[in-house]
């Protein structure tokens, strides 16, 4: 390697490192705060070293009762993926197999539903929620998160589906196997990498949204995006326990994103290429 190329490299390397680092600090400060008390918090200049407590992470998740919350978010998510993927993975299998008149038009229809506003819908489906006695519940919220994600599902999966050879499934039906079969045996395992990808995507698009979840949640149903503006109180704010929340929260969608890493970025970069 010429001391050219070299040079090229390890400046790519420096700006590579500089990014990470950019990213990487505001989360840093995120969990740095959560181990701080309240007068460490806003101290001036910052402490770097300081000495840590787990006080705010006892005083919203076992004091206030946080653990609850969480909880509630991720029963939320994880019905909202699954039904999302039960219902959208055909959906999208359907429109890019088969053709009928008004096919794109209502595809299209479909995705413009995930173009609307929520604070647009959120009126009607208080009032829709109302009559069906779902306000408070589990079911109301993920029927509506569902409601939202299965358009994303539609819209992510035909593009995966569209990349595989509509020649596979003819010779799968030539062997004796039905559209139902070829679904199952043949497009699925093709796109996994496309399934983990947008399933990664609709959890976290419940697991963050607020509006939704604020109008049709309660006190028992209530998840974390909801219950953490309780932090900030005529009292004050109380940045330390909003800092411990705020880490916590991003906990699961890593974890979730490391299992599924490989197939994420097999699924980004497949999108892309098309």
């Amino acid at each position: 390697m010429t001391k050219k190329a070299l040079a090229i490299r390890r400046t790519v390397l420096i700006i590579f490192i500089l990014f990470i680092l950019m990213y990487l600090i505001p989360y840093f400060w995120l969990i740095s705060t959560s181990f701080k008390t309240r007068v460490e918090a806003f101290s001036i200049p910052p402490k770097l070293i300081f000495k840590a407590t787990i006080k705010n992470y006892r005083m919203v998740f076992i004091e206030k009762n946080f653990g609850k919350n969480l909880l509630n978010s991720m029963i939320v998510a994880f019905f909202v993926t699954s039904i999302s993927l039960i219902v959208g993975l055909p959906s999208a299998y359907a429109f890019s197999r088969f053709r009928m008149k008004g096919d794109k038009i209502l595809f299209f229809y479909l995705l413009g539903t995930r173009f609307t506003p929520v604070i647009v819908l959120s009126l009607p489906l208080y009032f829709i929620m109302a009559d069906l006695r779902l306000l408070n519940s589990f079911i109301g919220i993920i029927l509506a998160h569902s409601a939202f994600n299965i358009a994303f599902v539609v819209w992510m999966m035909k593009g995966f589906f569209d990349t595989i050879p509509k020649e596979i499934d003819e010779s799968a039906r030539v062997d004796g196997c039905s559209w139902l079969g070829s679904f199952f045996r043949i497009s699925i395992p093709l796109t996994a990498h496309g399934i983990a990808a947008t399933s990664i995507f609709c959890a976290i698009n419940s697991w963050n949204e607020f509006l939704m979840a604020f109008i049709l949640t309660g006190y028992k149903t209530a998840t974390l995006p909801v219950a953490l503006p309780g932090l900030m109180t005529p009292q004050g704010t109380f940045w330390g326990q909003i800092a411990a929340v705020g880490s916590v929260i991003t906990i699961p969608v890593l974890i979730f994103a490391f299992i599924v890493q490989k197939y994420m970025v097999q699924g980004m970069s497949a999108g892309a290429i098309k």
